[in-house]
């Protein structure tokens, strides 16, 4: 039995990485409750969507080669550009799949980043909003935000967490945690290319180790009941963490959302990305309360050298087609699967958004590869009412500035405005304050406040024009 325990528990830790880390690193003293909110503005939330998936492309994508393809001297021929429609041309080479579901897809391409350096450029990605170190630790994850505001939607027969994440502890900001909210908002973050076996697989003696530490656990809270009474609201966070896992791996419903093919598992990619996908899918299709999904495919896109080298082990060819195979199959499969509501697919309840953290230099760098760029970048819109087949805004020859915004705005549209975007579609109001906050600064959702390289103001608008 001990034999089992070093075997087997291990890997399972590895598996569950969302207790330790969120806790340590959340508010020490929590808003009293409820929260005290009120409008800063007029929004009017559209609520078209259900749930949200969100992939973060880490690293930076190449817009000029990918989503916003130009002819550029250093371009190989291999490329095969394909125009699609009078404003979107794509690589053949680079995404042999996604140009048949061109028209479920809409691309945003003059958004504008704040940051060149990852870390900072991931926390605003993540968080919708620019790193202050002096808020820092009091700000919540996006996540954690749409948790928090689902949470009154959330049914009786509800039983998975409503955010959830696949390798965000890996990312290079990590999971970023649910700030002055409460703990239960806290993404539940698992590891993709192990979280299938290690819940779909025959876990009988698992499971009669697991109650066993269970009732020995109950018997060691009840003798030191004291000690935890004096550890307060941390002490019943962790106890509330450790309920919360409890009641998910002994979930049949937990069991069948992580349960795949071989097949299925080859048409997504067995990647970090890929499995992240079909995790993503099923956690939406199962309906059993999560709404939100956050995809980290990995540190992949970073490709300051060696780009377009096809013996490298991480070029452009590589990871475009790791993107294709599982974007698309997420597409085809969500378009097939019925929704919540009559005559609508989960697709069509789903909005989906693929985005880097900031974009990449025009030109070449003398390793073959380009750099950190926050002028410009391409974001990918799908599902949940958004308008296919549209591409918004337009860049120069290069795609190094735009020449459109693409929307109603003198400024361009930066993460923070994808997420409003996002919010929008799942019916939050985007413009909410919430003013008891530890520090005794208002949270807005979106700001509007000056951010990023230049101290520039931003528009903390939707994006409109994604929906038609």
């Amino acid at each position: 039995m001990e034999r089992r325990l070093q075997h087997i528990i291990p890997a399972r830790r590895d598996v569950l990485k969302w207790g330790g880390a969120a806790l340590a690193g959340a508010w020490a003293e929590r808003v009293m409750w409820p929260l005290q909110a009120k409008a800063a503005g007029k929004a009017n939330p559209r609520g078209t969507a259900r749930n949200c998936i969100m992939i973060e492309l880490a690293g930076a994508m190449n817009q000029a080669s990918c989503f916003d393809f130009k002819e550029m001297k250093w371009m190989p021929k291999d490329l095969e550009p394909r125009k699609l429609t009078s404003d979107i041309t794509l690589s053949k080479t680079l995404f042999p799949r996604l140009g048949d579901h061109i028209n479920k897809i809409a691309l945003t391409r003059a958004t504008k980043a704040g940051e060149v350096v990852h870390f900072t450029g991931q926390y605003h990605t993540q968080t919708g909003r620019a790193m202050n170190i002096a808020l820092a630790r009091e700000i919540p994850a996006l996540g954690s935000v749409i948790a928090y505001e689902l949470d009154s939607r959330r049914k009786a027969s509800d039983t998975f967490p409503s955010y959830v994440s696949a390798s965000l502890t890996t990312a290079r900001a990590g999971s970023i945690g649910s700030g002055f909210l409460p703990v239960r908002f806290t993404g539940l973050d698992l590891d993709p290319t192990t979280v299938f076996e290690t819940f779909s697989g025959n876990t009988d003696g698992l499971n009669a180790v697991l109650e066993e530490r269970w009732r020995l656990l109950e018997q060691f809270a009840k003798v030191s009941q004291a000690e935890r009474d004096s550890l307060g609201k941390n002490a019943a966070d962790y106890q509330s963490f450790y309920n919360e896992a409890r009641k998910l791996r002994f979930d049949p419903k937990w069991v069948e959302t992580f349960k795949t093919t071989p097949e299925e598992k080859k048409k997504y990619g067995e990647d970090k990305l890929g499995m992240g996908c079909i995790m993503a899918k099923n956690l939406i299709a199962a309906n059993a309360g999560t709404h939100f999904v956050y995809v980290y495919g990995g540190d992949i896109w970073d490709h300051h050298g060696k780009m377009l080298d096809r013996t490298g082990r991480n070029n452009l060819y590589v990871t475009a087609n790791g993107l294709d195979a599982a974007l698309s199959s997420l597409l085809e499969d969500l378009s097939r699967m019925p929704g919540a509501e009559p005559g609508k697919t989960l697709l069509d309840e789903t909005l989906i958004l693929a985005t880097s953290e900031f974009g990449r230099t025009p030109e070449m760098n003398p390793a073959s590869g380009t750099d950190h760029y926050p002028g410009v970048y391409t974001q990918v819109w799908a599902g949940g009412g958004v308008k296919g087949g549209q591409a918004i805004g337009k860049t120069d020859e290069v795609a190094g500035k735009p020449i459109d915004n693409g929307w109603n705005h003198k400024q361009q549209p930066w993460m923070d405005n994808a997420v409003a975007t996002m919010y929008s579609a799942l019916g939050i109001d985007w413009m909410k304050e919430l003013t008891n906050t530890p520090s005794g600064r208002a949270y807005v959702y979106v700001q509007s406040a000056p951010v990023g390289i230049g101290a520039e103001f931003i528009a903390n608008d939707e994006i409109a024009p994604l929906f038609g």
